[in-house]
């Protein structure tokens, strides 16, 4: 009787994990075809109207192709002297307008913490006492400051909420309540966003 209700229970879990396994393959996989699908859906339909009469036809996926060549245009453009001028203008013309001022601020910071090229200005990640003592956090140090009462340095931190990064939280934290973390931020991202299953190697068991 033993043996036999051995042989379930690891017929059971080796059943479950089979099945653990497949999700984890298989709803990554079909999240990213639906985004993607939706992504060309939305640009086929937003540009239509305008390319159709043009061509006669339409070809399925023209506008992520028409998107994708837009922003590498707009990229090399941006990157040269004449353009960053530009973009410059462009940049003290929307940071005059109140809300526009707002919403610009906060997605720029947004894109540039997806960018990955943190480590080129310095951020850091790190892993401090949040929200409470004994619970711990990751963030990115976006710079620091100085407390005006007692002139203690201060990390300008931002804590990124698991699974929707584009929320979380900022906060200032003095420099020797943070733990520096020898990861960099792409790993930091994958970790949270993955709400922890992408861990990365070095704080694995061995």
């Amino acid at each position: 009787m033993n043996n036999e209700m051995t042989f379930f229970q690891k017929v059971k879990k080796r059943s479950k994990n089979y099945f653990l396994s497949g999700i984890l393959l298989i709803v990554p996989i079909v999240i990213t075809i639906i985004v993607l699908k939706s992504i060309f859906t939305f640009l086929d339909e937003l540009l239509l109207p305008y390319l159709r009469p043009q061509l006669g036809y339409w070809v399925p996926g023209i506008g992520i192709i028409i998107t994708l060549a837009g922003v590498y245009l707009v990229g090399i453009l941006v990157t040269n002297f004449i353009g960053k001028k530009f973009v410059s203008l462009g940049e003290k013309f929307l940071l005059n307008i109140p809300i526009a001022k707002s919403i610009y601020g906060s997605v720029k910071q947004i894109l540039e913490t997806f960018s990955f090229k943190s480590e080129e200005s310095g951020k850091k990640v790190v892993m401090v006492e949040y929200p409470r003592k004994g619970i711990w956090s990751i963030g990115l140090i976006n710079g620091e400051i100085i407390q005006p009462e007692n002139k203690e340095p201060l990390y300008n931190i931002l804590i990124l909420a698991a699974i929707n990064p584009a929320s979380g939280f900022f906060i200032l934290v003095p420099k020797t309540q943070v733990t520096h973390l020898n990861i960099t931020v792409e790993e930091a991202m994958k970790w949270i966003v993955s709400g922890g299953i992408v861990t990365p190697q070095q704080f694995l068991k061995s």
